[in-house]
């Protein structure tokens, strides 16, 4: 390679790879030794057919941009996916609940035990962190009742209070917000057809222009990609 040669490759790398203007190229020659030229040698250089080796790089570079790009769009897929999930899944309803034991069928005699009520959700003795969907009690300490054995009886706590506990107690499902639902998909399909683009839908060659306007051999078109059988 000649010494020109040398200087007009990069000169064309600095400017397409580093995007570098023609006086910022005309000042790292300087700043790196290779000699001091005018900003019109720069431009001719511009304008000169770039080098195989500086097409490879520029392909190169355009390569790993449109790799990001697809990453970014399959990202972004996936995210308007899961909104699209979300406006459909079913809720768990949970409830909390006495904490219960069951009376041993071993016994005799039935179990006497402090008799309890439900609390009702509009009671003021009902705890204001419950929903209305929870059971809540209340032990009567002035009266007893007698327990069955292999019946059930709610547990109590040291200090004399119920026990409670949470259960299942079915799903709820959402309701469908159609209007999101279908800017959702709308979205996905936008979202695969930007990866397709720089994955192959499209075969991108490299396109130049030369400094100031001027073309440039090595221009070339947008071509639709067909896929070897």
């Amino acid at each position: 390679m000649s010494t020109k040669q040398r200087r007009v490759t990069l000169a064309l790398k600095w400017h397409y790879l580093d995007n570098l203007k023609v006086s910022d190229i005309q000042q790292r020659f300087e700043d790196e030794g290779i000699g001091s030229y005018a900003e019109s040698t720069i431009r001719r250089y511009l304008n000169e057919e770039p080098a195989e080796e500086v097409l490879e790089q520029i392909e190169q570079e355009h390569a790993n941009t449109r790799l990001q790009i697809a990453e970014r769009e399959e990202r972004l897929y996936q995210r308007a996916r899961e909104a699209e999930s979300k406006s459909l899944q079913d809720e768990p309803i949970i409830r909390v609940v006495p904490k219960t034991d069951t009376v041993s069928t071993d016994r005799e005699t039935p179990m006497q035990w402090p008799a309890w009520e439900i609390v009702d959700p509009d009671d003021d003795d009902r705890p204001e962190w419950t929903e209305d969907r929870d059971v809540i009690i209340r032990f009567d300490e002035d009266r007893t009742t007698s327990v069955m054995p292999g019946e059930t009886y709610p547990l109590r706590s040291v200090d004399g209070s119920p026990r409670y506990t949470k259960e299942f107690d079915g799903l709820e499902r959402d309701q469908d917000d159609l209007e999101g639902q279908s800017m959702a998909r709308r979205e996905q399909s936008q979202h695969l057809q930007a990866k397709g683009d720089v994955l192959g839908v499209y075969k991108d060659k490299v396109e130049l222009s030369g400094e100031g306007g001027g073309a440039i051999e090595v221009n070339v078109n947008r071509e639709r990609y067909e896929p070897d059988e």
